[in-house]
């Protein structure tokens, strides 16, 4: 499959952005860095838009790989490097300046819906990588489309969330298998309040009863 080199850059307005949320605070241990964890199997380690490095520092202390950050903010790569991180600033809307499979893990945690091409971005992840996880919210989810009906604005979508592409079950399935990949593991963020039945309803009905997804991707065929 031919994939047609990503011409967008990253903007100022998106810099800007990404350079006030960081100077807002840090990352907050959430569900999607609680079941990514598990899916890191092989190093070195890519965490792409890693932010404070929050998620790298759980996965340096759990399996002592080998990581590195990239993040498109100077003021989040910062604080990455304030934590012993080895972090870099990067336009991760262009080509990844690695050579092809030059990690063991490629991830991504709640990035693909902050950038303009997620194929484009996906596909650098597996030629960098030999395992990928990435997790995405679900914008189809019941909670979200109930606010819509009372003329509210969801919390995915709203301005200070700095989403750009909207994700739910069939877009992500459709953009993996556009990638060339498939998965080989999978949780969903369920209605935590329902407990055992949110799990349960995220499980058979994904496209309305998770608010996320969590997944760990293979290259087809490898």
């Amino acid at each position: 499959m031919n994939i047609l080199k990503n011409n967008m850059p990253i903007t100022s307005g998106i810099l800007a952005f990404e350079n006030s949320h960081w100077s807002r605070g840090d990352q907050e241990l959430v569900l999607r860095h609680t079941l990514a964890l598990p899916f890191i199997s092989a190093g070195p380690v890519l965490d792409i838009g890693g932010g404070d490095g929050l998620f790298s520092s759980l996965i340096k202390k759990k399996t002592g790989f080998d990581i590195r950050l990239v993040d498109i903010s100077p003021i989040a790569v910062q604080k990455a490097r304030e934590k012993g991180l080895d972090a870099e600033v990067l336009d991760i809307s262009a080509d990844l300046p690695f050579h092809d499979k030059s990690f063991g893990t490629v991830c991504a945690l709640d990035v693909l819906e902050h950038v303009y091409d997620p194929l484009f971005l996906l596909c650098e992840m597996k030629r960098v990588g030999g395992s990928v996880v990435i997790s995405v919210p679900n914008f189809h989810f019941i909670l979200g489309r109930i606010s819509m009906a009372f003329g509210y604005i969801p919390f995915q979508s709203k301005p200070r969330r700095g989403h750009i592409y909207w994700f739910n079950y069939p877009i992500l399935l459709k953009i993996i298998r556009d990638a060339g990949m498939h998965i080989e593991s999978i949780s969903y963020g369920p209605i935590m309040r329902l407990g055992v039945l949110g799990r349960a309803l995220a499980s058979l009905w994904p496209n309305v009863f998770a608010d996320s997804f969590v997944v760990l991707l293979k290259e087809t065929g490898a």
